[in-house]
């Protein structure tokens, strides 16, 4: 900006400026706020930032042609400089409203357009109208004049002057309003605060007052931007030390005091320094409270020992949970005391507790169960043994012939009955795996002639369901190392099964055949086939999938679950394949015993 008044430039205004003591102080204060400012913005967060930096620049270049006007001798030097003061005096009262406004209330209003037209329009209309002051004489009067023997001007304020202060005031009028609401909503920590933004607006005022009406100068000049300066620098040391706004330090005090479970500070002395809301609600900020006193003589033990322990307060069990709180000037030092969170585990206790005794009844009643069942098997064994030798006897003909219907259903009772001993025996298998109690031998085992074993002994069950037992591929070298028993009872099963579940003149076939260091036995059978999805069914125990040819099948359900169960003990597994119309397939696979030999020996090397 450039004024020319009376001939003189702004340039020659400058001249004499760095030597001028009044000047070189007010460029000193002027520094000073830009460097307060800047490194403010830089490393606080608050609400009205944009505003509180043009505060500080109106301040600034109020300070700077202060200075200047001060250092100027020329009657036209300093009319410039006090006409282009006026842009900070106007920007300033708008800006530190606005700011104030955004801070303590956060009001929206500040952002929208009208508003920050507003505060352009202010500082540069004042600013104009002082500089066409010569074609109209309202701001400063024709009055207006450096006395003799006098070195600043004595200005002569007219009626445009006072328009401008008074639009001006408006905006502090505001300011202090916004204040005084705060002070009836605020709580007492927020008042130092409060207090300090009331008189850094009150006091410019009072001294711009002072020097309109009584004539009150600091180094003839208008003190209103020095004292404004002032207590703007002290707000801003005030936003560095004081957390009043602080989210972050508000934030945790507040989660510190809303918190459920009661909270101590223990300090090195084991006093109790800090109490949180919860905490005192329980007593626990007195020093005197049983339960904390031995807290705080057993704090350090409870912080180092892995020992579970809980403290009773009233009707409630608590868990300590202690952190150290390190000194930060030396971390590596004695801290500086504790920080002691009581966890409420009344109900973990108490579910806990129910848990156990819940536990416990299963088991009992599980024991029961075993027992129950086990007596019951082996005694329905005795007289079942009985029943079917006497069935055996009677079919015989020892006891004497028998008439054909008489004999069809003493077969019918012996089916039922061999059906019914092999349950038996499935129920007091499965119990003995469960518990762990079933030992299997570990001896090689050939495979291939168990396979031929089994097609052979089946053959007149298969003739009665219509069904054809084939041999295919058998390696006779296929040796396993397993339980003989327990190997011939799964084949069984899946023989049994695939001839149970084939259609009338189906196909069984086994094979046998080694890949891969795996044995792999195969019955494929000729039914309706398993659906996707079903393997827990299959091998699920009491379970079985209905064939949709014969409706339900008989059995117990517990013929897979075994024959899986004891191949997983012998290191083994059991798989299936299946396509629905096309029969299912089930694997048995083993290692290899050779294969077996020879990682032993790599281990045992």
């Amino acid at each position: 900006m450039k004024f020319l008044i009376s001939g003189t430039s702004t340039m020659n205004c400058f001249s004499g400026a760095l030597s001028d003591p009044v000047f070189l102080v007010t460029a000193s204060i002027t520094a000073l706020a830009i460097f307060t400012m800047t490194w403010t913005l830089r490393n606080q967060t608050f609400n009205g930032k944009l505003f509180y930096a043009l505060t500080l620049i109106g301040v600034s270049w109020v300070l700077l042609t202060v200075g200047l006007e001060a250092a100027s001798n020329d009657y036209s030097c300093q009319l410039q400089w006090a006409t282009a003061a006026w842009l900070g005096n106007a920007l300033i009262p708008v800006a530190w409203c606005y700011f104030v406004f955004s801070y303590v209330d956060n009001a929206p209003w500040v952002h929208k357009p009208a508003a920050r037209a507003v505060m352009v329009i202010v500082p540069i209309a004042a600013v104009a109208f002082a500089a066409t002051n010569p074609w109209h004489h309202l701001v400063y009067a024709e009055g207006t004049v450096i006395p003799d023997g006098g070195g600043q001007i004595n200005y002569v304020h007219g009626p445009g002057f006072y328009l401008i202060i008074a639009v001006l005031y408006s905006f502090v009028a505001a300011t202090l309003v916004c204040l005084a609401r705060a002070f009836t909503r605020a709580k007492r920590d927020a008042w130092l605060m409060l207090t300090m933004l009331t008189k850094i607006t009150i006091t410019p005022l009072v001294m711009n007052a002072a020097y309109v009406g009584l004539g009150f100068t600091i180094f003839g000049l208008d003190p209103t931007s020095f004292m404004f300066t002032l207590g703007v620098l002290v707000f801003s040391w005030l936003l560095v030390i004081n957390k009043t706004m602080d989210m972050a330090t508000v934030g945790q005090s507040v989660l510190f005091d809303t918190m459920s479970e009661p909270v101590v500070l223990i300090d090195r002395q084991k006093n109790v320094v800090l109490a949180n809301t919860a905490a005192k609600s329980r007593g626990l900020q007195n020093d005197t409270c049983p339960v904390l006193k031995d807290l705080r003589t057993t704090i350090e033990y409870f912080h180092t020992s892995d020992e579970a322990t809980h403290l009773r307060i009233g009707q409630r069990d608590y868990e300590p949970r202690i952190q150290k709180v390190e000194n930060p000037i030396n971390p590596s030092g004695e801290g500086l005391g504790w920080s002691v969170t009581l966890v409420d585990i009344t109900d973990r206790i108490a579910i806990n507790a129910s848990l156990q005794d819940a536990l416990q009844q299963a088991d009992e009643a599980n024991r029961a169960k075993d027992e129950f069942v086990s007596v019951i098997s082996h005694e329905m064994r005795t007289p079942l043994t009985s029943l079917k030798g006497g069935l055996a006897l009677a079919l015989s003909g020892h006891l004497g012939e028998l008439t054909d219907h008489l004999k069809s259903s003493l077969e019918i009772a012996h089916r039922n009955g061999a059906r019914l001993s092999r349950l038996i025996d499935h129920i007091l298998l499965s119990q003995k795996m469960d518990i762990g109690a079933l030992s299997l031998e570990h001896e090689p085992i050939v495979l291939g002639r168990l396979l031929e074993e089994s097609l052979e002994e089946n053959r007149s069950f298969a003739a009665e369901r219509g069904v054809q037992l084939i041999q295919s591929t058998i390696d006779h070298s296929a040796v396993v190392n397993g339980d003989a028993f327990a190997i011939r009872q799964i084949v069984d099963n899946l023989m049994s099964n695939a001839i149970k579940f084939s259609n009338d003149d189906g196909v069984v076939e086994g094979a046998l055949q080694i890949t891969g260091g795996k044995v792999r036995l195969s019955i494929k059978d000729s039914g309706h086939g398993i659906p996707e999805g079903m393997e827990d069914h299959v091998f699920g125990r009491f379970e079985q999938v209905a064939n949709s040819g014969q409706g339900s099948t008989q059995g117990s359900g517990l013929g897979l679950h075994i024959s899986k169960q004891l191949a997983r003990q012998m290191s083994g597994d059991i798989t299936y394949e299946s396509q629905v119309g096309a029969g299912t397939t089930f694997h048995v696979e083993f290692d290899l015993a050779m294969q077996l030999a020879e990682e032993e020996t790599r281990i045992a090397g």
